[in-house]
């Protein structure tokens, strides 16, 4: 019984982030950026701060200027983009998050909301 509970227990987890990600980038705005390079940083990952590799990405804004900000989307084994792929963000207070976080690997298989028995 105990065994098959801790799988329950995670994925409904996966899921409650999945739905928590979407309610935060229902309200947002969503911009294009583009990949300029990586940086290997130091990330809590199980309690172990290990070094990912982070996306920097450049946005254009309106006036011409650029910004060069972390995207909060880390890899340890491999780079997810690459440079000068564009790819689309949203702010998240003074995060800057991948749109499509939640839509690859098997994070696309999870229902996006609570009422996925319906």
């Amino acid at each position: 019984m105990g065994i098959l509970l801790i799988p329950l227990i995670f994925i409904l987890f996966l899921i409650h982030s999945k739905v928590k990600f979407r309610k935060l980038r229902e309200g947002s705005k969503k911009l294009l950026a583009t990949v300029v390079e990586y940086r290997k940083e130091r990330g809590p990952m199980r309690n172990d701060y290990t070094l990912l590799n982070y996306p920097y990405v450049r946005i254009s804004t309106e006036d011409s200027y650029y910004v060069k900000q972390k995207l909060k989307y880390a890899n340890n084994w491999d780079k997810p983009f690459e440079i000068g792929q564009e790819v689309e963000v949203f702010w998240c207070g003074s995060d800057l998050l991948y749109w499509y976080a939640y839509e690859t690997r098997f994070f696309k298989y999870l229902p996006s909301k609570w009422s996925f028995w319906r």
